[in-house]
């Protein structure tokens, strides 16, 4: 996450502000923004959320979530075991995975923590009869492709994913802020897609 936090420096100067300029906009310090940009701090969320609501505001994209989404959708079923989940996931190199029913439809995301707390927990008992509908957490917020960019940066500021979804609840894409901070860079430097 602390990658993230670093990339708010391009972001900040895509938006054409110092970071005296942000920080007073967000309420804090200029030391505070710079510790920020180089990683020597873990902020609190209410200034993640106020940092990106004020550079969406100035950045203004008109893109939507079809330009940035990833798919297809890896995926876990509601019944399959931790252990697979967790091989499909460092497989794929992925840090959540959204859980589906046998009718393809969304029930829950699993996020690398959460396995981690629930195989601590049940460490001592047997971990293997552990499945996706017990370890799996709420939805995080679901979009259509049509969705705009500056409505996904305001998403992404209090969630670490979105799930962009069809009419049926089925998984189509996904989007975190990596690739969110990774997509308004290039589309600011001009960078093909």
């Amino acid at each position: 996450m602390l990658t993230e936090f670093i990339e708010i420096k391009k972001l900040r100067e895509l938006a054409g502000l110092t970071q005296a300029e942000l920080a007073k906009r967000v309420g804090v310090s200029q030391s505070f923004i710079a510790k920020l940009e180089n990683g020597k701090i873990d902020p609190k969320f209410s200034v993640i959320k106020k940092i990106f609501y004020e550079l969406n505001n100035i950045l203004d994209i008109k893109d939507t979530a079809n330009s940035i989404m990833h798919r297809p959708v890896i995926c876990a079923y509601t019944d399959e075991n931790v252990i697979d989940i967790v091989t499909k996931m460092e497989k794929n190199a992925i840090s959540q995975i959204p859980v589906i029913n046998i009718e393809n439809k969304l029930q829950g995301i699993i996020y690398d923590y959460t396995i981690l707390r629930k195989i601590s927990k049940y460490y001592s008992n047997n971990i293997y009869k552990l499945t996706a509908s017990k370890v799996m957490t709420p939805l995080p917020p679901l979009i259509s492709e049509n969705t705009s960019i500056s409505e996904i940066m305001k998403l992404l500021s209090t969630h670490s994913v979105v799930l962009v979804t069809d009419k049926l609840l089925h998984p189509i894409g996904i989007i975190t802020r990596s690739d969110l901070i990774e997509f308004i860079i290039k589309h600011r430097l001009g960078e093909p897609q």
